[in-house]
């Protein structure tokens, strides 16, 4: 077997009872070779300890690192804590926050740099250095302990929820602003060494994919959430990206449009491109490649190939060798749709998987619609009339439903077990309805709607908080915001960004004080009439396919956890992840529910996973999918969990605090669980 970095054996005995990086190893297999918890004996699992952070505000998405018997976490207000990892005691807390500096949002990893005894996080528009032993950040990094993530150029402020990752002396950032970027700073100094633009600039590979090639000036998105993992004998640095913005419609902009919705390997150590895969084109659906990339070792027609595999939310997985970024799956270019929205250009064609298999539908067909009762298919079969479905329809008037926009695989990604080649992957197969409107039709026909309503559709907020600001789970209602807030207060949640909202500081003058109106419900002036004006379309908003009941209008699973097998290709089971109690009740089970959090698995032959409604953590069988134990949590555990070892005990955690995607009940809690002492 050759070992290329990624999960090679090590001579440090404390590498096998740490997870050092949010993804278990710098490859983001998630897999740990402990296995004094097995399957034998896992359904004995009680809780060890429970740590209360005090923030109750929900929505921890980060999974715990654990190193030489310290435990690493945050909270929602960007705090770092460490614990004593065997009994969950507080050692230190860290506040990022300098002056009146308030900080909130998804962070989803730590990275630790074992050599210089310290950690990097990200908060806001920061990366921040703390010292491992005393809580206090590295003064010899950047300002103070910390480097500002620059490099906006349209104003939207930087951040970066993903984790950083380590290749010798750098620390590598992937960065979410108007256009995303990859930074690289020096771990000592903080000064920032390389840049690799993901929308690129005149004069780079790539920037001829774009139609408006302003648009790395004018534009926005290509952003780098998902995540990044490092080949560090060979010293390449691999992520994925998320597509431009607008998610729906870019007029006039043809062309593949690099490096959206792509898995990309730089050189670590200077930041040049190696290679990169485009796994959609031109997305218009919001398809973005939510989750890291995870490096293997893949047995391929009896070789070894040093690999690489990036999952998607359209449910296929795409394998690679990452040397040299040749294609290990078999993929057919085939032709795709057109749009029938006045200017936009959709790509022609699409990257189809014909191996290995998906592991979540793909197209939405009438015998998907839900039967959980008549009048729920009649009500689901009403909208799929209506509108239209396929394989990569373009959005339009009409409406479309399709899978995807939660997953197939999210922001978690997978878990992967070399010794027996196998991917372990959650799945949301969840529908959505998308719906256009030219948002300057009112213009031309003089109806009378505020101005600051178009600012609402035209900025995008009305992809998060709906048509008439009645917001979705875990997004709250706009429609009353006259009674609780002040204009200052509205002014400064836009500009500066709220919890998981970002900031939008390029809403500026008569624009903002249009859309603060709008949403204070003050009178304004009425839009006039200009039978001129271009048509701009924007989504009706994020609209879940749902039943009148508000469950999904497919029919089950609703949400699923996979085996797949990459030897053959094929899926080695599916199980439902989750259900509504309720439903249970009814006779209506194992439902699976919508997800967010990843699985782990582990050397004693069982997979880990929280991340459903029923706010429940469960093991499974990693060989049959067999569900060998749950228990339920004091909240949502929307997060990776880690498993780690102390003194020769076994524990496995998960952060439990509800919120995010999923919406209340909120807490602020981490959660243990080990086997009793004998």
């Amino acid at each position: 077997m050759l070992y290329f970095g990624c999960n090679a054996p090590s001579s440090d005995p404390q590498a096998k009872e740490d997870w050092a990086y949010p993804g278990g190893n710098a490859g983001q297999q998630k897999y740990s070779a402990l296995d004094q918890i097995n399957k034998k004996n896992v359904k004995n699992l009680k809780v060890a300890w429970i740590y209360h952070s005090g923030n109750m505000a929900g929505g921890v998405e980060s999974t715990p690192l654990i190193v030489d018997g310290n435990m690493y976490v945050t909270t929602p207000s960007q705090e770092l804590i460490a614990l004593n990892a065997a009994d969950g005691k507080e050692i230190w807390r860290f506040n990022p926050s300098v002056g009146e500096e308030k900080f909130t949002g998804v962070n989803r990893g730590i990275a630790y740099d074992k050599a210089g005894e310290k950690v990097f996080y990200t908060s806001g528009n920061y990366l921040n250095a703390v010292d491992v032993h005393t809580g206090k950040t590295d003064t010899a990094f950047g300002e103070s302990g910390r480097v500002k993530l620059d490099g906006s150029l349209n104003g939207q402020v930087n951040t970066s929820p993903a984790a950083p990752v380590l290749f010798r002396d750098l620390v590598i950032v992937g960065v979410i602003s108007g256009t995303g970027h990859v930074n690289a700073y020096d771990v000592h100094s903080g000064n920032l060494k390389w840049t690799f633009n993901t929308i690129p600039h005149p004069g780079e590979a790539g920037y001829d994919t774009w139609g408006d090639t302003a648009y790395w000036r004018t534009g926005s998105g290509v952003a780098v959430w998902g995540g990044l993992c490092v080949d560090n004998k060979n010293g390449i640095v691999y992520f994925s990206t998320g597509q431009p913005r607008d998610n729906f419609y870019r007029p006039d902009n043809a062309g593949k449009q690099l490096f959206g919705n792509s898995i990309i390997a730089l050189n670590a150590g200077n930041g040049k491109r190696i290679w990169h895969y485009q796994a959609i084109h031109h997305d218009i659906w919001d398809l973005d490649l939510a989750c890291p990339p995870i490096l293997s070792d893949l047995k391929i027609e009896g070789e070894t190939v040093p690999g690489v595999m990036q999952l998607s939310k359209t449910g296929n997985i795409f394998l690679f060798n990452r040397i040299n970024g040749k294609l290990l799956s078999k993929v057919e270019e085939r032709p795709a749709p057109s749009s029938t929205l006045p200017g936009e250009i959709a790509y022609p064609t699409q990257p189809f998987v014909t191996w290995p298999s998906p592991f979540s539908r793909q197209i939405l067909t009438e015998d998907d619609l839900t039967n959980r009762t008549p009048e729920a298919h009649d009500y689901a079969k009403k909208i799929f009339d209506q509108a239209e479905t396929g394989w990569f329809v373009p959005p339009s008037e009409k409406g479309i439903l399709f899978y995807g926009i939660h997953g197939g695989a999210e922001w978690c990604g997978g878990a992967y077990d070399q010794q027996t080649n196998t991917l372990y992957v959650t799945a949301n197969e969840l529908a959505w309805h998308i719906v256009m409107r030219d948002i300057n039709a009112d213009s031309k026909t003089a109806v009378k709607e505020p101005p600051g309503r178009k600012v609402y559709l035209k900025a995008g907020c009305v992809n998060c908080h709906g048509e008439h600001r009645q917001g979705q789970t875990g997004i709250p209602n706009l429609n009353s915001l006259d009674k609780t807030y002040a204009r200052p207060d509205i002014e400064n949640i836009i500009h500066k960004g709220r919890k998981t909202m970002p900031a939008f500081p390029q809403i500026a003058g008569g624009e903002l004080d249009q859309l603060v109106n709008y949403l204070l419900n003050v009178k304004d002036e009425k839009t006039k009439s200009d039978k001129s004006a271009r048509p701009v379309y924007r989504s009706l908003g994020y609209i879940k396919f749902l039943d009148k009941e508000g469950y999904p209008a497919t029919k089950p699973p609703w949400g699923t956890l996979n085996a797949v097998d990459l030897t053959t290709g094929k899926i080695k089971w599916k199980v439902p992840l989750g259900e509504y109690e309720e439903l249970k009740e009814k006779g209506i089970s194992r439902t699976g529910t919508e997800n967010f959090g990843g699985c782990i698995a582990t050397k004693g032959g069982l997979v880990f996973v929280g991340a459903t409604r029923d706010l429940k953590f469960r093991a499974f069988d990693a060989d049959t999918g067999e569900e060998l134990w749950e228990a339920q949590l004091p909240f949502g555990g929307f997060a990776t969990p880690s498993t780690y070892a102390v003194n020769g005990k076994q524990y496995v955690v998960i952060a439990a605090t509800g919120g995010g995607k999923l919406g209340p009940p909120l807490g602020d809690a981490y959660v243990a669980f080990a086997l009793p002492d004998k």
